[in-house]
């Protein structure tokens, strides 16, 4: 029966990880960008041992990454499924360690709170190299702790491995350079508090394949000085700027706050965590708490106790040293033996029940504390935290869009759908121009565009001589330098782009304007001319999301325009308009004193309901704003007519 609940954990624990994992979380924040792009340097021949870019990173993890992005292409997919999988492996990874420290009931436990827990479900599902040390530190303290159960030279085997997946933590995060302060410190307290005594041959094992594998690692940092304290010194509060003058007052209140992310309080930045989810639900915690003291009563005569007290210890000091207190990021290092705790206090209390109550009490009371857990954190990472449609955000929604966009104009790359990047060559005769806050540090963007040799930078680069333009400009600044690139005479849509907020904004603005030119060879039929020689030649209509109808217009100028007129859509119903839309040509974006003559404008209005031809009318015309002046169809002759045309 163990091995059954230990299979269904597991497969829980994937399921979590892998479900909608290419939409959920949305977008690809430019950290997990960065990943892929180092990532994609080691499949054309980059082989570093660390990363210096980005404030340094280590490199097992983008190795992962790197095999990925060989199977699937740039995709965000590709840059996530590494972290799926290490968190996956996570969950057998802890059920070995809590094994082997407190007993297989212990071990099963733990792994189905690491299973369900959000915190270790969102770090699977981000790719970000966090998520290999819980997995390497996991195996590490099993190898090492089982094999103080095993005989003659399987003993020594034993502290040998975990001793080298110890020291290969150091490839993992940063967090992890106080793996082995971790264990000096158990050492200590064997020597000097516990009635335990550790062997020296255990000691020796460990330490000696510990420093083997660090060795390249630490020997490129003493060759490479700085490289490896960057972005420590600037987040520590040690930082004047950080402090500002209360060192003491800020490590006081930074100690509280780690001491609260299992029960109480937990990050609340949304890339980390279900935003201020302590570790535990209520429940649960109660069951941490339990088991947090039963360590403390048995850390002097049992040495898993001991073990796991300072590791927790000792692991929070990343983020109690640190800005941004509780920060599930660099707290990392506390999974996954925070799931001991409940887990502990979970089997004791069913002892209990089971010594003094009915046969079925006890393990009812596991199941229905199990069950919370896992529905109460599945619960709260795929729905209350999956369903906030603020969620794209954080994570640049609006980014991969910008890139999907691109992608699809130019007939290559990852077109938004699906796990593996299409295979493909750009469609001949199209360019793209952005401005340069559309591509210039959009590392997302860089990232998952196939084919940057396509691509110009707006006002800067020369104007290529193609058939169909793609441009993406910053709405914020002049727009003027779009119409030098766009060919002519040509058919022209603008559009708006989606909209973006970064962390500390109080509202979202514009990310870009689209523009789409498509060089036009023969000349259309016109359907109406209106005063000022403007020209409609058709229309096309179609249902829209929400209960509400789209009208796409083309419209085309015979001679400059020098006003800037404004165009209404009335939707008509036994002599009652029921829904109408005014506003310029191009959503605002392509005003008609920017037309040129024989260029052919494509006009998208939404009206606010459905369309039936058969008792509704489309009535279109021009005004101009500032006066109200109505421009009048012509009829035969250049004769005005009425102020507006009906669509039939």
């Amino acid at each position: 029966m163990l091995w059954v609940l230990f299979a269904v954990t597991v497969l829980l624990g994937a399921v979590l990880r892998f479900y909608r994992l290419g939409t959920l979380p949305p977008g690809l924040y430019h950290d997990e960008a960065f990943n892929g792009m180092d990532a994609w340097r080691v499949l054309e021949g980059e082989r570093p041992i660390f990363f210096e870019a980005n404030n340094g990173r280590e490199p097992l993890f983008l190795y992962g990454m790197a095999a990925a992005l060989a199977l699937l292409g740039r995709t965000p997919y590709a840059v996530r499924v590494t972290a799926a999988v290490l968190g996956t492996l996570t969950v057998p990874a802890t059920f070995l360690m809590a094994r082997a420290l407190f007993g297989a009931r212990v071990g099963l436990w733990s792994a189905l709170l690491i299973a369900v827990a959000p915190w270790p479900i969102n770090l699977s599902r981000i790719g970000l190299r966090a998520v290999s040390m819980p997995l390497v530190t996991a195996l590490g303290l099993w190898f090492w702790w089982a094999g103080r159960r095993q005989v003659r030279w399987r003993r020594i085997v034993g502290w040998v491995l975990g001793g080298t997946l110890l020291g290969l933590s150091l490839y993992t995060y940063t967090a992890a350079r106080l793996v082995l302060v971790a264990v000096a410190g158990f050492v200590l307290f064997q020597v000097w508090v516990s009635r335990e005594r550790m062997g020296r041959w255990e000691v020796l094992c460990l330490a000696l394949a510990a420093l083997v594998a660090m060795m390249p690692l630490t020997a490129y940092w003493i060759t490479h000085p700085g490289s490896s304290l960057g972005r420590s010194s600037q987040v520590s509060i040690l930082n004047p700027e950080i402090n500002h003058g209360d060192l003491f007052g800020l490590l006081t209140r930074n100690v509280i706050r780690a001491a609260g992310l299992f029960t109480f309080r937990g990050d609340s930045i949304p890339r980390h965590n279900v935003p201020l989810r302590p570790l535990f639900d209520p429940l649960t915690s109660a069951f941490f708490l339990l088991g947090g003291l039963l360590s403390v009563g048995r850390a002097r005569r049992d040495g898993a106790s001991a073990l796991a007290l300072i590791w927790t210890g000792v692991m929070l000091l990343p983020t109690i040293l640190a800005e941004d207190c509780p920060h599930f990021l660099r707290a990392v290092g506390v999974l996954p033996m925070a799931a001991v705790y409940p887990a502990l206090g979970l089997e004791w209390a069913s002892q209990r029940l089971a010594q003094r109550g009915p046969a079925w009490a006890s393990k009812t009371m596991i199941g229905v504390v199990l069950a919370v857990a896992s529905l109460w954190g599945s619960y709260d990472y795929l729905s209350r935290h999956g369903g906030t449609p603020d969620l794209a955000y954080p994570f640049e929604a609006e980014l991969v869009q910008e890139a999907v966009e691109i992608n699809r104009f130019l007939g290559t790359g990852w077109q938004g759908q699906g796990i593996q990047e299409p295979e493909g060559t750009p469609i001949p005769s199209r360019h793209v121009y952005l401005a340069p806050r559309a591509w210039e540090d959009r590392l997302t963007v860089n990232f998952l565009v196939a084919s940057p040799e396509r691509i110009s930078i707006l006002g800067r680069d020369p104007v290529e001589q193609v058939d169909e333009v793609l441009v993406l400009a910053w709405p914020h600044e002049e727009l003027s330098a779009v119409r030098e690139v766009l060919p002519h005479p040509a058919r022209i849509e603008a559009w708006p782009g989606p909209l973006e907020r970064g962390d500390l904004d109080a509202e979202p603005r514009l990310l870009y304007v689209a523009y789409r030119a498509t060089r036009l060879d023969d000349a259309p039929v016109v359907a109406a001319r209106f005063e000022d020689e403007i020209e409609l030649l058709g229309w096309d209509m179609e249902p829209a999301e929400g209960e509400r109808t789209r009208l796409r217009l083309r419209w085309r100028a015979v001679q400059p325009l020098s006003t800037a007129y404004t165009v209404f859509v009335h939707l008509v119903r036994d002599g009652q308009m029921i829904a109408q839309d005014d506003g310029a040509p191009g959503g605002g974006y392509y005003p008609t004193t920017w037309w040129t003559p024989g260029d052919e404008i494509v006009d998208t209005h939404t009206l606010d309901a459905v369309y039936d031809p058969d008792r509704e009318q489309v009535i279109v015309g021009w005004y101009e704003l500032t006066l109200m002046r109505h421009l009048r169809v012509l009829g035969d002759g250049g004769k005005p007519g009425a102020d507006r045309f009906e669509l039939k």
